[in-house]
């Protein structure tokens, strides 16, 4: 793990090799996720945004495995974790969306409003606009696919 510390963001980068490594990074994030975080997971088709979100969700004590929410386009995940403060995992796959005005009838705004939600949003780079509106701390998750590893780097805000 390397950690970059530019003007009012931090970085850290990470190379995956096994579902162990994915663990260690999401050891690593959980103490900075609180009420209102959006991880915003970047990267190719098959690089491994769904499978960390069913690893964070394990961490979180989800009740059951996350699937992709590629045709709902949200999934709710009920967490039993007490160390974190946070109940509720919301799950956004963004990648069907073309429009910002898709988002609508989705209420993300009301979805991240509940106390103890946090939510985790696969491709956000379609959602941007929303994303910029948002007050809430945002994590972005970059993956990128190497022949026999991935390299992720998470970049936060400096007080996330």
């Amino acid at each position: 793990m390397e950690c970059v510390d530019h003007k009012n963001m931090k970085t850290l980068k990470h190379e995956i090799k096994s579902l162990e490594d994915w663990q260690k990074v999401i050891k690593t994030l959980l103490p900075h996720l609180k009420y209102g975080t959006i991880l915003a997971l970047s990267g190719p088709l098959g690089a491994g945004k769904t499978t960390f979100v069913q690893l964070l969700a394990k961490a979180l004590g989800a009740k059951v495995n996350p699937r992709s929410p590629t045709f709902s386009l949200v999934r709710n995940y009920s967490l039993l974790t007490t160390n974190y403060l946070l109940k509720r995992l919301v799950h956004v796959d963004a990648y069907r969306i073309e429009d910002e005005k898709d988002l609508l009838p989705l209420n993300l705004d009301e979805e991240l409003a509940e106390p103890g939600t946090i939510m985790a949003i696969e491709w956000p780079e379609n959602i941007k606009k929303w994303l910029t509106h948002q007050r809430t701390p945002i994590i972005h998750i970059d993956i990128s696919l190497q022949k026999t590893r991935r390299q992720v780097q998470i970049s936060a805000e400096a007080g996330v």
